[in-house]
C-alpha cells in the first residue's frame, strides 16, 4: 500500500476548511478563498497569498493546510480562475492598484501579511513599494531580476518567442497552443525537481488541473509581457516593512546570486533570505511544510 503524501494530505486539508468568498474591486469581481485557523491565538494573525502566473489559488493550499495557526487568504488574481479580468491592461501597476484595494477591502482588525510567489512577488512587491497597508512581506521564489538575465535565458528566450506566436496566430489556434499538454506539461516537467515519483505525478496533476485556467488569450499573453517585463528588484529600494526571501537552490528562474543580490537592494532594514537545497521553482508544491514553518515563525516574530 502506497504512503500517503503529504502535499497531497496539506492540499486536502485547506480544501475542506476552505470558504469561497467574492468581493467587487472598480466593477471586477474577484472571488478569494479564506481558510481560518484551527489552532494558536483567539486573534491570530492574516496571511494574504499570491499565486504566480496562469495558476489560482489553488497552488497554494498546500502552504494554507500547514499554516493552522495564521488564517490564510488566497484570491484569484483577475484573469485567473474565478475572478473577472480587468477591462484594461493586466499590468504590474493594475495588479498593484488590485491588491491595495482587495487588501482594504478584507476590512481586517490589524495589518496582514503578505506573500507573493513567482509572479505573485512581483505583484506584492509592487503594491508594498506604494502602499503602507501590511505589516511584512514574504517574497516566496520571488522574480529577483529580469527574466531574461536568469540562469535559463535562452529557454525563457524561446517561451517569449512562442507566446509572440501565440498571439499573431488565429485565436483559436493560438489559444490551443497556449493550452496545449507540450506547453503545460513540459513547463512541469522543467520546473519539478524532486525524484519522487508520486510527487512528481501530483504535481504534473496540478498544473494539468489548473495551469490552464485563465479568462482568454488577452489575459495570458498581457500578464505573461508583464511578467517577463518587470522584476522585484525593480521595486526594492522602496520596500520598507520587512521583508522574508525564500529562495531555492535550483530555481530555472533567478540564482541563488541574483537573490542575494536582490536582498542587498531591498530598503528594509529587516530582511531576511533562507535557501532551500535540493528543490526549484516549485517549493510551493515540493516542500508547503517547509514553507509554512518559515512563514509561521516569521509571522509570529512580526504580529
Amino acid at each position: 500500500m502506497k504512503s500517503k503524501l503529504l502535499q497531497a494530505e496539506l492540499s486536502a486539508r485547506a480544501r475542506r476548511i476552505a470558504e469561497r468568498r467574492e468581493v467587487t474591486i472598480s466593477g471586477v469581481r474577484t472571488a478569494y478563498w479564506f481558510y481560518a485557523a484551527t489552532k494558536g491565538s483567539k486573534s491570530p494573525a492574516t496571511l494574504v497569498m499570491i499565486h504566480g502566473y496562469r495558476g489560482n489559488h489553488h497552488g497554494l493550499e498546500a502552504i494554507a493546510g500547514a499554516l493552522e495557526n495564521i488564517n490564510v487568504v488566497i484570491p484569484d488574481l483577475p484573469g485567473f480562475g474565478e475572478s473577472e479580468p480587468f477591462t484594461t491592461t493586466h499590468s504590474i501597476v493594475n495588479y498593484a492598484e488590485w491588491l491595495h484595494r482587495f487588501l482594504v477591502s478584507l476590512k481586517l482588525p490589524k495589518k496582514p501579511h503578505l506573500l507573493g510567489h513567482s509572479f505573485g512577488s512581483i505583484v506584492v512587491s509592487a503594491q508594498a513599494a506604494r502602499f503602507e497597508d501590511i505589516a511584512t512581506l514574504i517574497l516566496e521564489n520571488p522574480v529577483a531580476a529580469p527574466a531574461l538575465a536568469g540562469p535559463k535565458a535562452f529557454t525563457t528566450a524561446v517561451a517569449k518567442g512562442f507566446f509572440w506566436l501565440s498571439g499573431a496566430l488565429p485565436e483559436r489556434t493560438g489559444i490551443s497552443l497556449l493550452k496545449g499538454f507540450a506547453m503545460v506539461r513540459g513547463m512541469s516537467v522543467l520546473m519539478a525537481k524532486t525524484n519522487n515519483r508520486q510527487l512528481r505525478k501530483w504535481i504534473h496533476r496540478q498544473h494539468d488541473e489548473n495551469f490552464n485556467d485563465f479568462a482568454s488569450r488577452k489575459v495570458a499573453l498581457e500578464a505573461y509581457e508583464a511578467s517577463v517585463s518587470n522584476c522585484v528588484g525593480d521595486f526594492a529600494k522602496n520596500l520598507s516593512v520587512p521583508v522574508l526571501l525564500l529562495a531555492a537552490k535550483r530555481d530555472d528562474i533567478t540564482t541563488v546570486a541574483q537573490q542575494r543580490e536582490l536582498a542587498e537592494k531591498i530598503g528594509s532594514t529587516q530582511r531576511q533570505l533562507e535557501v532551500f537545497n535540493g528543490v526549484g521553482h516549485l517549493t510551493h508544491y515540493e516542500i508547503p511544510e517547509k514553507i509554512a514553518e518559515h512563514v509561521s515563525g516569521w509571522v509570529t516574530a512580526h504580529d
